[in-house]
């Protein structure tokens, strides 16, 4: 019986499903990571549209939606890239994990 190693460099069938299962794990941590930004960042003008007061309100004598724009899009994009980095690194300890010989 053959390694997932050799299995994947010899480029069988198996190996090729050990592939494909880490990279639809990324492509899977990417989209989560897109909508999570997207859907954030994205909802902002539909709360904007549909709550119209936000439009007058103001912190500290600057409109709302510029606060909203400002500091905090820049927290959630580091925040949401902490957690991908993480994530994806778990993903590739864990398919070295599995490709490393006992």
């Amino acid at each position: 019986m053959s390694s997932p190693r050799d299995e994947l460099a010899e480029g069988s069938e198996v190996g090729k499903v050990y592939l494909r299962r880490l990279v639809r794990a990324q492509l899977l941590l990417s989209l989560t990571a897109l909508l999570a930004f997207g859907g954030l960042v994205g909802s902002l003008p539909l709360a904007l549209y549909v709550l119209p007061g936000l439009h007058r309100a103001e912190v500290l004598g600057v409109p709302l939606p510029l606060v909203l724009l400002g500091p905090p899009i820049f927290v959630l994009l580091i925040t949401i890239g902490w957690v991908y980095q993480r994530r994806a690194d778990a993903l590739d300890a864990s398919f070295r994990e599995l490709l490393h010989d006992p």
